[in-house]
């Protein structure tokens, strides 16, 4: 014999199938009130490259899907990072624009500079994510706290040219950076392939930078005038590395060298 289903019983499965099926337009809300966000920020592997910080435009940002994060620029050189899930059911954010993180599900949008609720339905805003820009340009997991790309503000360790006037190679034969005379007094030489700057401010007295601009992770291209030039934006440094001119507002990143003989290598 066939068992009668209550109509009433019958309405509510015809409910909860219409449910299962909103959920499935949109994908799901995996980890129900703002759960995802939390599980999505804390999961993430630090020291993992993200990109190029220059792929991440002033006043907007970049969502990174595979490792559901977003990166935002709200000023020059500062950089946040958040979780790509959206903290009203679940679902990636998937655009940057007019100064607004976009979740296409439901309408909710979060506020470049910091996360925030911008438009609701969400209530919470993103769950921040620490990323920060090597000195190679790329942008990070980990690092430095969330919209910081400042480099360490120590400067770089002075490296006195020995007394001797030799010229033979350090020990073993292996050939240096460049040689103490390649390197002018008062001035420097750009080391493309290795991105590394050297100068000499003074007469014996060598320092070396990352070549990687702060400003935006351009390559420094020149060293005149007593400063070292990067050519996208017009950021000059001095010798010693500190900001000459903006829109860098960070040093660059010091490297410790070495000499021997008349060879320059890193230490």
């Amino acid at each position: 014999m066939t068992q009668q289903i209550p109509r009433r019983a019958a309405v509510g499965l015809v409910g909860v199938g219409a449910a299962c099926a909103a959920c499935a337009r949109y994908g799901g809300p995996q980890y129900p009130d703002g759960a995802a966000g939390d599980k999505g920020a804390t999961q993430q592997e630090t020291g993992e490259v993200l990109g190029k910080a220059t792929d991440v435009p002033v006043g907007g940002g970049k969502v990174f899907e595979e490792q559901k994060l977003v990166v935002t620029q709200p000023e020059a050189g500062q950089y946040r990072g958040f979780s790509a899930v959206c903290t009203h059911q679940g679902c990636l954010v998937n655009k940057v624009g007019e100064g607004t993180i976009d979740c296409p599900c439901h309408g909710s949008k979060f506020k470049v500079a910091d996360g925030s609720v911008d438009t609701g339905p969400a209530t919470t805003g993103l769950k921040p994510v620490t990323v920060s820009v090597n000195e190679y340009g790329e942008l990070v997991t980990g690092g430095t706290p969330p919209g910081t790309v400042d480099p360490p503000t120590t400067t770089a360790p002075e490296t006195t040219a020995p007394e001797t006037t030799g010229t033979n190679p350090p020990a073993g034969g292996t050939k240096g950076l460049a040689s103490t005379a390649e390197i002018p007094v008062g001035g420097g030489k750009i080391l493309t392939d290795q991105e590394i700057v050297i100068t000499q401010p003074a007469a014996g007295k060598f320092m070396a930078f990352s070549a990687v601009c702060t400003h935006q992770g351009c390559i420094v291209d020149q060293v005149s005038g007593g400063t070292i030039n990067c050519p996208c934006h017009g950021s000059k440094f001095k010798l010693d590395g500190s900001v000459s001119k903006g829109p860098a507002t960070a040093p660059l990143s010091a490297r410790a060298v070495k000499v021997s003989g008349d060879q320059i290598s890193l230490a």
